[in-house]
């Protein structure tokens, strides 16, 4: 095991597309992006996780499964996301209900299908707002989230940690 210090230097290509050595790390004078390098990967593999993600907001309509995250690249096999839903359950106006949970999406290489484990859940109203899944379109790993009332629409604010392969 060994310890490596963070040396800051100035290179004159954007973060973007800069190829990083195995392990260096770098982020853009205007970017908030922290990235690794692997020797191979023009910007690096974006690390993540602790608030590095900007969080997402994103309205779902009942009847139908609403992506509310997506991974930053086809490369991401694990999602681990902080969702919170907002809205009203069916029949109730009077006020607004919180329903929040924790979803990890894993992209199933045998199947091509997403998987979804959904924990954590705590919600204000007498049933869910909503319900969590995970899918794989066009390779990009996603989790989606479907309103359990059949007439008021959900908002959902998301955050997440991409781990990739």
């Amino acid at each position: 095991m060994a310890t490596r210090r963070f040396i800051s230097k100035e290179v004159s290509i954007l973060p973007s597309t800069y190829i990083g050595q195995y392990g260096e790390l770098w982020i853009g004078d205007d970017d908030t992006t922290l990235r690794v390098g692997n020797n191979t990967t023009p910007g690096g593999i974006v690390v993540s996780g602790g608030g590095g993600q900007v969080g997402q907001t994103t309205v779902c309509s009942p009847g139908s499964n609403t992506v509310i995250f997506t991974a930053s690249m086809s490369t991401i096999m694990t999602l681990k996301v902080t969702a919170q839903a907002v809205g009203y359950e069916t029949g109730v106006t009077d006020f607004t209900d919180v329903h929040s949970a924790e979803i990890v999406a894993v992209k199933n290489l045998r199947t091509g299908l997403g998987e979804a484990s959904v924990y954590g859940v705590t919600y204000t109203s007498v049933n869910p707002l909503v319900t969590f899944d995970a899918q794989v379109t066009g390779n990009m790993l996603e989790v989606t989230a479907q309103p359990t009332s059949m007439v008021n629409n959900v908002t959902v604010n998301s955050v997440g940690i991409e781990i990739g392969s």
